[in-house]
């Protein structure tokens, strides 16, 4: 068994892999066909695991594709790579086939300059192997329109977008609202599958909320759920709910319960854990609220992350760190900071003050979690209680809105 990156005339098989795992569509034949005229996608890596010796033709009979991100890292841009796609056959599960695609895949990623890759997990204990743990979280709210007549009034004027206007306010929006989030994505359009008629002949709704002064600042995009309007981003559905502060928020869900307080029981949709709809709303009884994990994630290249890292005030930490993958990762790394300079990073014999893998750093530099968590977290051996651990792992946003 051994992996390698697929060429485009095998990238069918990949769809094929993917849509007898999720139990999908697939067009046999016009698949093939299309394959003969395949281009490779410079934002997207397939891999496949063959069962056969390199030079020997066989079919791929696992396969992932590894999707080409840019995002946010306490100011800085970094490389990402999105995990997706993760698919085997049947009759070839439980031997090793994902394995070899992601230690490959990851090993690449290395090797190109990529600092960080996430995935969504279909099981947390699975991806743990792999150095991915458990990032950021949302806070999904179900809220009946009736329960939003108690909002503050805050006016501005909404309008709907249809096909042939200008979508472009929409990745303004974005980009406001996850300008200083870790791991956003940049994005070159906020969602082509806005685009043309396919929103409205998915019966999907774009509209923008904009202040008195006539400065946008927040949009939904929706669709029906029975008798509740989905405005959460999903893989099948590329609804949203982005707002650049609470005000716009309150905005959008004012209209909702004027406008739809006819046609639907509720609104789904996604917010930054800080937005306590809880405290606005006087009657919450009836109100839906739970946390939502933002997929998981790991570092892949240790060192560019300690360098990048936002750290608070004066100090040193010393950082004994474990990969499985990825050998460069395993080390002892030195962190020196400083107000006004950039982060000093170096490889030491020291003893550390902390040790942890690739993915809990991941998620602590990040912000997604701080060092109050470290005391709940068995995988992490605080080996100096005293180490300004505070000073370089606290909270900050952190969140991944792109779906792969």
């Amino acid at each position: 068994m051994f992996a390698r990156k697929l060429t485009p005339d095998e990238y069918w098989r990949a769809g094929l892999n993917m849509a007898v795992a999720f139990e999908s569509p697939f067009e046999f034949e016009k698949e093939q066909e299309k394959s003969k005229t395949a281009e490779p996608d410079p934002k997207e890596e397939l891999y496949g695991t063959f069962l056969t010796e390199p030079g020997e033709s066989s079919p791929p009979v696992a396969s992932l594709v590894m999707n080409r991100k840019q995002v946010r890292f306490d100011g800085h841009v970094v490389k990402m790579g999105g995990v997706g796609g993760v698919a085997t056959l049947p009759a070839h599960r439980r031997g090793g086939a994902i394995r070899a695609c992601i230690e490959l895949s990851l090993r690449d990623l290395y090797q190109e300059g990529y600092a960080l890759s996430h995935l969504y997990p279909f099981s947390t204990r699975y991806y743990r192997q792999f150095g991915f743990a458990p990032a950021g979280r949302s806070v999904s709210w179900t809220v009946q329109l009736q329960d939003l007549r108690g909002l503050p009034e805050v006016g501005g004027t909404v309008r709907q977008l249809f096909p042939g206007e200008d979508l472009g306010v929409l990745l303004d929006l974005y980009n406001q609202a996850y300008g200083d989030v870790n791991f956003s994505c940049l994005r070159e359009v906020f969602q082509k599958n806005l685009e043309g008629d396919k929103p409205l002949n998915d019966k999907r709704w774009i509209f923008l909320w904009s202040d008195s002064d006539g400065v946008p600042g927040g949009f939904m995009v929706g669709t029906r759920d029975k008798n509740s309007l989905h405005c959460t981003p999903s893989f099948q559905a590329c609804d949203a709910f982005i707002c650049k502060d609470v005000t716009a928020m309150l905005g959008l869900l004012g209209f909702v319960r004027t406008a739809f307080i006819a046609n639907f029981e509720s609104i789904q949709f996604l917010a930054p854990p800080a937005w306590n709809l809880a405290a606005l709303l006087p009657e919450v009884s009836s109100i839906d609220c739970k946390p939502v994990l933002n997929g998981m994630s790991r570092a892949v290249n240790v060192e560019t992350l300690l360098k990048l890292c936002r750290c608070k005030g004066e100090g040193r930490l010393v950082l004994g760190v474990s990969d499985g993958i990825i050998p460069e990762n395993n080390d002892t790394f030195a962190l020196a900071f400083a107000p006004g300079q950039e982060n000093q990073v170096e490889r030491t014999g020291e003893k550390p003050d902390l040790c942890l893998d690739v993915g809990n750093l991941s998620v602590l530099l990040g912000g997604a979690r701080d060092a109050a968590s470290l005391a709940i977290t068995p995988d992490i051996q605080v080996c100096n209680p005293h180490a300004p651990l505070e000073q370089v792992f606290y909270s900050k946003p952190c969140h991944v809105l792109d779906l792969f």
